[in-house]
């Protein structure tokens, strides 16, 4: 079997993030906000380094979102039925994006709260 051009698995990954975004609600809230911080960030005119984590931290978030949900319709193929178990898998899973969400915000604030400060001072 031979291996697909590299434009093909570029386009069939898009297909995926625009499946993922078009269809799973936690994901299109994860990319508005990630898109409204780095502005909000770039507007700040914060040093490049921390735009930089600023920017990781947001595609962190959505990458561990896609691969939660990924895992989640994996499971509920195979086993449509309710199982505790599977249950306490999806509630870890979720518990996952959850703490990296987190870590996101307090990146977000110790990284934004001064120069955000600064602006309301001048209004």
């Amino acid at each position: 079997m031979t291996k697909p051009k590299l434009y093909k698995s570029i386009l069939t990954a898009m297909e995926g993030i625009a499946r993922a975004f078009s269809r799973e609600r936690n994901i299109k809230v994860q990319m508005v906000i990630g898109w409204l911080v780095v502005m909000l960030a770039v507007f700040l005119q914060i040093p490049r380094n921390d735009l930089i984590l600023v920017v990781m931290m947001c595609f962190l978030v959505i990458v561990l979102e896609l691969i939660n949900t990924s895992f989640e319709k994996l499971i509920d193929f195979l086993h449509p039925d309710k199982h505790d178990e599977i249950r306490k898998i999806k509630d870890m899973m979720a518990g996952a994006v959850l703490l990296v969400v987190i870590l996101a915000v307090i990146i977000g604030v110790l990284i934004l709260y001064r120069p955000l400060l600064r602006l309301l001072k001048v209004f």
